[in-house]
């Protein structure tokens, strides 16, 4: 069963008569669980649905007119949890006072398929696996991290998963692609566990869609946790090396790139990241692997059509460390192209600590910290990622309180036209 959340206006289900709070117990006379069910079931010209209304069972047909939305948004799936351990789990480095999603430790199938959420699949009954298999849910997302039984398992702090490898090859032979990521722990998982986890995966392709390589983060709230430490420029170099001889192997053999160091890899070695091409679909986007090139190429793209700055119009650009180089790059540029005047503030995590660098994770408090610091009076843009859909920061605060405790206007930008006055 699945509760209405929201009808669309002038939407298939809304001219069926369809209601907020209404229940949907079966599509087609088949039943519906959830989200995916719901999913899964909706597609056909006519939908004869059961639904309760209060205590009332009712059955609605509801007319599908092509080119017009179905228009019914369901309430949130509630979520399958881990019982991993992780030792680098970022749940457990989370501090006090944000966001209440922000504590739940996910691992849900499903939400890998519909949303592309990574999973251990150590969770997974007999009945999930059938589920995938009815309802062909591929591809899916895996964290992998390690193909080595033992140090999986030590990774994870549960010794009793099934080797991935096993399940992997059970994917494959029944015909569900997957994405895999790896998280890199330095004296963990790296060097020759990294060498063994590349080896053993890439055998996979096709059916192995893409491996990306992302480097550990902490926060500064590790009490009780792992004694961990991050990655170095000597450890990421060796990453590096390693990733991209096993991506030049593959695709030599294959005639695909499907092996991704992260974006951070290649800012902490100290290397210039890879042209577009070698992203391909760029199918790990969210992972952050392939960000700064889209960054600079959207860039390029853009800057012939920009129009020249007026005198008077000056920005203040607020940004983290990882982006920090290629965010200067693109205001220098629209300086000297353009006579855009700018200021680019570089945010330290306060919230969760200063080894956080990435614009996803800064929150509300971080960019009133680092506007604090600002001389510039103009319109202040922040990063488009570190907002959710109900436009909030992950502590809960929104552009709107920026807006108010400094007099200055908030702009989350669309693209680089935005970084000029309409």
């Amino acid at each position: 069963m699945i509760k209405v959340a929201a009808v669309e206006a002038d939407s298939d289900a809304e001219r069926a008569g369809i209601l907020p709070g209404d229940k949907i117990l079966r599509i087609n006379d088949e039943e519906v669980r959830d989200r995916l069910d719901f999913e899964f079931h909706r597609s056909g010209d006519i939908l004869e649905l059961e639904i309760m209304r209060g205590e009332r069972l009712m059955n609605v047909a509801v007319e599908r007119d092509a080119g017009q939305v179905l228009g019914i948004e369901p309430e949130v799936m509630k979520i399958h949890l881990c019982k991993n351990n992780c030792v680098f789990c970022f749940v457990h480095q989370t501090p006090k006072g944000m966001r209440k999603s922000l504590y739940v430790k996910d691992e849900d199938y499903r939400y890998s398929f519909l949303d592309g959420h990574f999973t251990t699949l150590s969770n997974m009954k007999e009945d999930d696996w059938r589920r995938v298999l009815e309802q062909k849910l591929s591809p899916l997302y895996v964290s992998v991290h390690c193909t080595d039984p033992k140090m999986r398992a030590d990774l994870l702090k549960n010794d009793k998963l099934e080797p991935v490898m096993d399940r992997l090859k059970w994917m494959q032979d029944h015909g569900i692609a997957f994405h895999t990521q790896m998280v890199i722990i330095p004296g963990w998982n790296d060097k020759n566990y990294l060498e063994q986890s590349l080896a053993e995966l890439r055998p996979f392709y096709p059916g192995l869609l893409s491996i990306s390589v992302v480097p550990i983060g902490l926060t500064s709230y590790r009490k009780n946790l792992p004694d961990l430490r991050l990655c170095t420029r000597e450890d990421a170099l060796d990453i590096l090396e390693r990733v991209e001889r096993h991506g030049r192997e593959a695709l030599a053999e294959s005639g695909e790139m499907f092996i991704f160091p992260s974006d951070e890899i290649y800012i902490l070695a100290g290397k210039e990241v890879p042209p577009a091409e070698f992203y391909g679909d760029f199918s790990q986007y969210e992972n952050g692997v392939g960000t700064i090139r889209t960054l600079l190429d959207d860039f390029a793209r853009e800057l012939p059509f920009l129009p020249k700055a007026k005198p008077d119009w000056e920005i203040t650009v607020l940004t983290a460390p990882l982006a920090s180089a290629s965010q200067q790059g693109v205001l220098d540029t629209l300086r000297e192209k353009k006579g855009l005047r700018s200021e680019l503030l570089v945010c330290e995590n306060a919230t969760f600590g200063a080894t956080v660098t990435v614009t996803g994770l800064l929150c509300g408090k971080d960019f009133a910290l680092a506007l604090e610091r600002s001389r510039g009076k103009g319109p202040v843009l922040i990063p488009p990622n570190s907002l959710n859909r109900e436009n909030k920061f992950l502590d809960d605060m929104g552009p709107g309180d920026l807006e108010a405790r400094f007099g200055r206007k908030v702009v989350v930008p669309n693209g680089y036209r935005d970084y000029f006055p309409l």
